[in-house]
């Protein structure tokens, strides 16, 4: 009979199931809050060039209180899409100081059909550090307006 010993190796070992298992429960995307005066969004981050990318696309829906935070590694205004997108957004354009710039409602998924490369982009009127979207209606719903303090936690402001 053999006795299992806790070697760095098996320790190693389990941290790294450990840690497996916690992302695919959590669906392989960090959360963060993301509050907005009275509003909360528990909010998937998007921080790599191919979590960006892929974004919502192909998703049948968002729950209520959540949304998807983009997370640039510099100030700038990046352009959004709703390719494969299959229900309307709020964009809510944060800047690195945390305040909201600018508000886009009630983006539209594509038509069927509609070519990518015909799709329209989306931009904000000033350079931001995030993007949070959200379902179509919440930036109405809860009153969120440009000049808005924005904080997350855990806190990932520079």
């Amino acid at each position: 009979m053999s006795r299992l010993t806790a070697t760095p190796h098996r320790v190693l070992l389990g941290v790294l199931v450990a840690l497996g298992l916690l992302t695919v429960a959590c669906g392989g995307w960090e959360r963060f809050e993301v509050h907005i005066g009275g509003l909360v969004v528990e909010a998937e981050v998007a921080s790599t060039a191919e979590e960006r990318s892929q974004g919502l696309s192909s998703r049948s829906s968002l729950p209520d209180d959540g949304g998807m935070l983009f997370v640039f590694q510099e100030e700038g205004q990046p352009g959004f899409w709703m390719r494969a997108m299959r229900f309307p957004l709020d964009f809510i354009w944060i800047s690195r100081d945390g305040r909201v710039v600018d508000l886009t409602e009630d983006v539209p998924p594509p038509e069927p059909g509609v070519p990518d490369e015909e799709l329209p982009f989306y931009r904000p009127d000033a350079p931001v550090l995030y993007v949070l979207e959200v379902n179509a209606g919440v930036i109405r719903q809860s009153g969120v307006q440009v000049g808005d303090v924005v904080t997350f936690k855990p806190d990932i402001s520079p």
